[in-house]
């Protein structure tokens, strides 16, 4: 049986470390995707240092960004770029965070199951509607070989784009949080944070 992968396209999707693990490893921008901070009351210096120590969990290689519903552009502005300094296509990983709840808010094991593993995150709609925006605005600048998973997410940002602030607002993971703090993340700027420089020298 062929290895699952997305190794042949230029843009590609993926959920948590894991995800990472399978599509980035020959990745030249990888694209963590984090829409709304994990907790209440974890200020944005906190934030940024969790998201740095994190970034030496994922793949060598690839320069890593943080994306959010606010920098697609800036996004697609680094991957250009990096395409014109490398004479070549740059390959993109877009990873979504997810959610990660602590072992005691797992129903599974209240109910006495096996937990499931860190790095595969529960679904977040935030992230999901964030990492379509980064591949939506790949396409407009002409990158656009993307794969299956990259091009449902982006319909998934296309389709509900008039709706984007109100889904993520009401969002289980919004609700968790003071408002003030999804506020904030929703009116995110458009600046470009990288979390860790490329340790690749192709």
């Amino acid at each position: 049986m062929a290895a699952r992968t997305q190794q042949k396209y230029q843009v590609r999707f993926a959920w948590g470390t894991g995800g990472a693990g399978r599509i980035a490893p020959d990745a030249h921008l990888l694209v963590w995707v984090d829409a709304l901070p994990g907790s209440a009351g974890v200020t944005e210096r906190e934030r940024q240092r969790a998201l740095r120590s994190l970034a030496a969990q994922l793949p060598d290689g690839p320069e890593v960004v943080l994306g959010h519903l606010g920098n697609a552009t800036a996004i697609a502005v680094r991957v250009t770029r990096l395409q014109a300094e490398r004479g070549d296509r740059c390959v993109v990983a877009i990873v979504a965070a997810g959610r990660h709840h602590a072992p005691a808010d797992d129903a599974a094991e209240a109910a006495g199951e096996a937990a499931d593993m860190p790095d595969a995150p529960d679904f977040a709609v935030e992230d999901l509607l964030a990492a379509g925006a980064v591949v939506d605005a790949l396409t407009e600048v002409g990158i656009d070989h993307t794969s299956p998973e990259a091009a449902a997410a982006c319909a998934a940002y296309t389709g509900l784009r008039r709706a984007v602030k109100h889904l993520v607002s009401a969002s289980e993971s919004a609700t968790a949080l003071e408002p003030s703090d999804v506020h904030a993340a929703l009116a995110a700027q458009d600046g470009l944070v990288t979390l860790r420089e490329s340790t690749s020298r192709a």
